[in-house]
């Protein structure tokens, strides 16, 4: 039985250190943003905005061009379309 005793202990002691050791969330700050966090943060958003911006470009672009091609599909002669057959 003593060395049952001795095995479970630092068991125990381990799992109720573990529990024991959490910390509370840290406060939201309510201090305000300084300009400089500010100044970073919109220097950081610019790109990602203009990134975005052309997205919606590019897909239109695909799109058109996705359009063209089908128009051009449709419009060639049916023998060349189709597979040759053996």
């Amino acid at each position: 039985m003593p060395r049952r005793v001795r095995t479970s202990l630092p068991i125990a002691l381990v799992l109720l250190l573990a529990a024991c050791g959490s910390s509370p969330p840290p406060a939201a700050s309510t201090q305000p943003a300084s300009p400089q966090t500010t100044e970073l943060r919109d220097s950081i958003q610019k790109p990602l905005d203009k990134a975005k911006g052309v997205e919606g470009t590019v897909e239109q672009s695909f799109q058109s061009q996705n359009r063209q091609l089908d128009a051009a599909e449709g419009a060639s002669p049916a023998s060349s379309a189709s597979p040759a057959s053996p």
